[in-house]
């Protein structure tokens, strides 16, 4: 069972348990159904996890902003079909200035999503209070 599998038939877990998993109630879970046929397939799932990591924890500071982003992103190449990691640093300057600052408006936006769902699940079912009057009229028209 590799990866993709993994997740998909993690519905399984959900139903069987309920609302509230753990990560260590989910590794048990892979481990019980044979999530890794041997130990060598671990290890080099694990090693890609760990360079993941690695690349995420690489961090490139905006001297204008003072703003920390990731410096590697990964990407997929169609014509190799494998993933690579872009370097923002190798992006010309002008190009990189505007990534940071659409970047730390999407961060935003996610900060806010994040806080909804966070007070949704905690019992305060208040929406409205993160959601602006134009996403409320898109998500209304397309129901």
């Amino acid at each position: 069972m590799g990866p993709a599998e993994i997740v998909a038939s993690l519905k399984e877990l959900c139903e069987e348990h309920g609302p509230r998993l753990t990560t260590e109630e989910i590794v048990g879970w892979i481990d019980r159904h044979g999530g890794f046929e041997s130990d060598r397939e671990l290890v080099a799932f694990a090693k890609k996890m760990k360079a993941r990591q690695y690349a995420r924890m690489l961090e490139y500071e905006d001297e204008y902003t003072r703003t920390r982003i990731k410096r590697l992103w990964s990407c997929r190449d169609p014509e190799q079909n494998r993933r690579f990691y872009a370097d923002i640093l190798q992006m010309p300057d002008d190009r990189r200035k505007r990534l940071v600052r659409q970047y730390v408006k999407f961060a935003e936006q996610l900060r806010t999503v994040r806080r909804a769902m966070a007070d949704y699940f905690a019992g305060q079912h208040f929406f409205d209070f993160y959601v602006e009057d134009d996403v409320e009229e898109l998500v209304s028209s397309e129901r």
